[in-house]
């Protein structure tokens, strides 16, 4: 190691100090491999292009055309793309190169690029073998320094083996989805394109969980420049902090996450907050979110902090709780509910009624690999003495065959095939449901049910979808912004092509023609009041930071606790969700007190700051006129009462 940094530092010395021309073969070419050609090889060509010899990177792939113009550094793509000049900084997800490493680079190109490939081969013809790309890979990998490493190598070798689904069908839309959409309407059906207003107030509340501020909201309105839609997505998207504040709440309700690792005397599975807002903050690929959950090989493995339960001995809240049988089956129905969408807690005592997919001994096979031996047939709380060995429930090609005999690496071992592109269940897991946060329903419903005998309303959008996530390196923002920037997610609302989903009749198509009325989260809704009121939002006082319970946020929606995973709330409304609106006193408080109040404001500004929006004719007199007969600050607390009350702020069409 040290003899190639200072290889390296002397590669990247001044002009002066040089006494020939940098070697690509010995000096540069090494240096790309080692950070590139797990993307950029001869055999997978991310982008149409490859950094294996001097001819390449001056042809360059088909984003950025040339990556070096041999002569002038600055102007080479290539390094603008590992300085971070373009984005995404290369190699995406791996660590950027040295200061030094892209020296040796620029030097190179700024001395021509000299190409000494075929002299390097001729004086090494008399030696070692070169190897081949998939030895390489093969290399890095053995000398890979952790799990997390380890596992991204694997991954883009193991998407090679992966069959690339049909291409979308042909049409004039630009956006993939659109056109396996749009392919299943009658001809002439086209909907209506939401307004920009309707745009804007559901973009905010699904990228950042809140409305735009009355700045915001007018600044976009009033901009008259092409593709404004896409730019306020990448804008929203940008806002890291904002972004993982409005995952947070989902996925700690996903993983159970709580702050108390024990209640009642029972055993909890630790607090994840911290973790979650960090994965989604920095954008951590899905597979390695996953797996850090599961692994304890991963370097960010959240490892369990112990607790004393009842003041006597220590217990190790966690996401994976395995001390006895029925910890080990909870904790192996929770994994596939969350991350394969397939619900097997019945198999836990016995052979699944209503999906023949999951007998009892295939679903024991699988929580096998969360305990430390092989686990008994216990149907229905009677001992067989019947044993199951532990074994991953879907076959994969081309995985050992074995089973660790220690936890850690059944674990390990676990979270390496949950994670693998060949279980697509994974990835249609997550597409799925991202398609559903963002329009209401999913491809395949209910999201936690996924199954062989029901296929999706749109199978080969579906195939597609998890196979451009896979391929873009599990990046969630990737998916997000292929859906937010799609027409099917722009239309306007429209009750009378609003798809629906019954249980009783599943096979009923949906078209996507109209996205789902969908009533605001409690963090939402109270977080957006906190914007209309004063204009700005306190990070620390968004709701999800908040641990105390009341009696409307339960009213809302949000629960008391997170005892049990849950991937969506109940979408039903109740009459004691009305009563805390009308009557209840921290509502109250929170809308009287607003900080909106005390200017006054006009009431073209109320509207702007509720509703994102100036009023229509018929609102601004019907208000005007309300005023006049309820003048004053209570006669104004009234109105914005009524304002945050109605179903067009409570509700995101």
């Amino acid at each position: 190691m040290r003899i190639a940094l200072i290889a390296v530092l002397l590669l990247s010395a001044p002009p002066w100090a040089k006494t020939a021309p940098l070697s690509f073969q010995k000096s540069i070419r090494p240096l790309l491999e080692d950070h590139c050609v797990m993307c950029h090889s001869s055999d997978a060509k991310t982008s149409g292009f490859e950094v294996t010899s001097v001819r390449a990177l001056i042809k360059g792939g088909v984003k950025a055309g040339p990556a070096i113009v041999p002569g002038k550094p600055d102007s080479s793509p290539l390094i603008q793309y590992l300085t971070g000049q373009r984005t995404p900084r290369m190699p995406k997800e791996m660590p950027a190169l040295t200061t030094a490493e892209i020296g040796a680079i620029r030097n190179w190109i700024a001395e021509g690029a000299n190409d000494d490939s075929e002299t390097a081969a001729e004086s090494s013809a008399n030696g070692r073998r070169a190897l081949s790309e998939s030895e390489k890979l093969l290399n890095q990998a053995l000398f890979s320094a952790n799990a997390e490493q380890l596992m991204i190598l694997r991954r883009g070798q193991r998407l090679k083996y992966l069959p690339k689904p049909p291409d979308p069908p042909p049409g004039v839309a630009g956006n993939p989805a659109d056109r396996f959409i749009q392919a299943k309407w009658h001809a002439n059906q086209a909907p209506e394109l939401s307004s920009d207003a309707e745009f804007l107030r559901r973009v905010y509340l699904d990228v950042i969980g809140v409305i735009p501020t009355i700045q915001e909201a007018q600044s976009f309105l009033a901009d008259t420049t092409p593709g404004k839609r896409e730019k306020l997505i990448d804008a929203l998207l940008a806002r890291n902090a904002d972004y993982a504040a409005n995952w947070t709440p989902f996925w700690e309700e996903a993983i159970a996450s709580t702050d108390t690792g024990v209640v009642g005397g029972i055993v909890r599975h630790g607090n994840y907050q911290e973790w979650i807002y960090d994965s989604f903050f920095s954008n951590k690929p899905y597979d390695v979110m996953a797996a850090e959950l599961i692994d304890p090989f991963m370097p960010n493995f959240q490892k369990p902090v112990p607790e004393k339960l009842n003041g006597d001995y220590s217990v190790y809240p966690s996401f994976v709780l395995n001390s006895d049988h029925s910890e080990t089956i909870q904790t192996a129905a929770n994994t596939a509910q969350v991350f394969l969408g397939t619900g097997m807690k019945c198999a836990g005592c016995h052979n699944h009624f209503l999906n023949s997919e999951w007998p009892q001994t295939r679903f024991l096979a699988f929580a096998g690999l969360f305990a430390a031996k092989d686990l008994e047939v216990i149907r229905c709380e009677a001992h067989t003495g019947k044993f199951v060995n532990a074994a991953f429930p879907f076959r994969l090609p081309d995985v050992p065959d074995d089973v660790p005999a220690d936890v850690p690496s059944r674990l390990h071992r676990l979270a390496q095939l949950l994670t693998d592109p060949l279980d697509d269940r994974f990835s249609k897991t997550i597409v799925n449901r991202l398609w559903k946060r963002y329009l209401g329903l999913g491809l395949f419903e209910p999201v936690d049910d996924y199954r062989a005998d029901r296929p999706a309303s749109h199978p080969e959008l579906l195939d597609w979808l998890a196979y451009d996530f896979m391929q873009h390196g599990y990046d969630l923002k990737h998916t997000i912004r292929l859906i937010l920037t799609s027409r099917t997610y722009q239309l306007k609302y429209d009750p009378a092509l609003e798809d629906h989903f019954d249980i009783g009749k599943p096979s009923i198509p949906r078209y996507f023609r109209s996205p789902s009325l969908r009533r605001l989260t409690a963090e939402e809704l109270l977080d957006s009041l906190q914007i209309a009121a004063l204009q700005k939002l306190n990070p620390a006082e968004r709701l999800y930071k908040q641990p105390s319970s009341t009696d409307l946020t339960r009213a809302l929606g949000r629960p008391a606790a997170h005892n049990e995973v849950s991937t969506g709330r109940p979408e039903d409304v109740a009459v004691v969700q009305a009563l805390e609106l009308l009557n209840g006193q921290e509502f109250h408080d929170r809308v009287y007190n607003a900080q909106i109040l005390k200017e006054p404001p006009t009431l073209e500004r109320l509207y702007w700051a509720v509703f994102s929006r100036p009023p229509a004719p018929g609102e601004l007199k019907a208000g005007q006129d309300f005023l006049k007969d309820n003048p004053g600050p209570e006669g104004l607390g009234d109105l914005l009462w009524a304002m945050f009350a109605s179903p067009g702020f409570a509700y995101v069409d």
